[in-house]
């Protein structure tokens, strides 16, 4: 009477017996399957449990597996792709590069393309106007002129000082100035003669180019042949049909009720 007494809980007889009953076998090692790598693209670590079948690794006498293991995956190593660059002719068949590189030892798939043929069709490659600019640079009167011929009379008559020019500029990829030093293109007297391309011209650039003293009595503005004119010229055809299927296809879409399927309109 006074005394406790302690009740072995269920099952504790059996967890007993058992490990003594697998202590009495031969122990050995037991090995779940490998994990999957760690990383999914490069190099990485693969996992596993292992345990003696004795409970304490010591019963087990042989050299225990490895729960570790060096591995590599390429399942998610994708190319990173930039975008194109500009193309390398303004006006005309060019180039265009984009970097591809892959942020893995090994990427799937064949690897992008890193040039690509472009034809150039910048605004200023059709072009072609000069703007004349009296008294201080770049400001002052100014007038623009588009390609033709300009003598003196007409240059008089548009309001040019021909003595007064400070500074210029071409715009226009195939676009040429060409200066004179008196009002008939120098047709009856021996005079100077100045070339100027697409660019901006103070009166320090006008000598260098052959115009002497500020004083451009006429010149001819001309548009030079484009030799890569049927490019382009294609090129702006397709952008202009790729604009006018794509609005075509987002009107489409806005129209048509999500997850439904438009239908075409038979011609029959």
């Amino acid at each position: 009477c006074g005394q406790t007494m302690s009740v072995v809980p269920p099952g504790a007889d059996e967890l007993v017996m058992g490990k003594k009953e697998a202590r009495l076998k031969t122990p050995e090692w037991k090995a779940d399957l490998w994990g999957a790598c760690s990383s999914q693209c490069g190099a990485g670590t693969q996992t596993r449990k292992v345990i003696c079948s004795a409970g304490d690794e010591a019963f087990c006498a042989e050299t225990k597996p490895a729960s570790a293991k060096a591995c590599e995956d390429v399942v998610h190593c994708q190319y990173q792709v930039g975008l194109w660059s500009t193309c390398s002719n303004k006006c005309g068949k060019g180039v265009k590069t984009r970097s591809v590189e892959c942020n893995g030892k090994q990427c799937l798939g064949d690897k992008p393309e890193t040039e690509e043929e472009c034809v150039g069709h910048a605004a200023t490659c059709e072009e072609c106007a000069v703007t004349l600019y009296g008294g201080k640079k770049f400001s002052g009167w100014s007038m623009m002129f588009e390609p033709g011929n300009y003598t003196a009379p007409e240059l008089e008559y548009r309001g040019v000082k021909c003595d007064d020019i400070s500074s210029l500029e071409v715009v226009g990829d195939f676009c040429k100035l060409q200066a004179f030093e008196f009002g008939d293109f120098n047709a009856e007297h021996p005079g100077w003669k100045a070339e100027f391309v697409a660019g901006k011209y103070d009166a320090t650039e006008l000598a260098p180019q052959g115009a002497k003293n500020d004083d451009i009595s006429s010149f001819k503005l001309v548009r030079l042949p484009n030799p890569d004119a049927t490019e382009l010229q294609g090129a702006r055809r397709e952008a202009r049909m790729r604009t006018a299927v794509e609005k075509a296809a987002d009107a489409v879409s806005k129209l048509t009720p999500h997850g439904a399927t438009p239908r075409l309109r038979s011609t029959q």
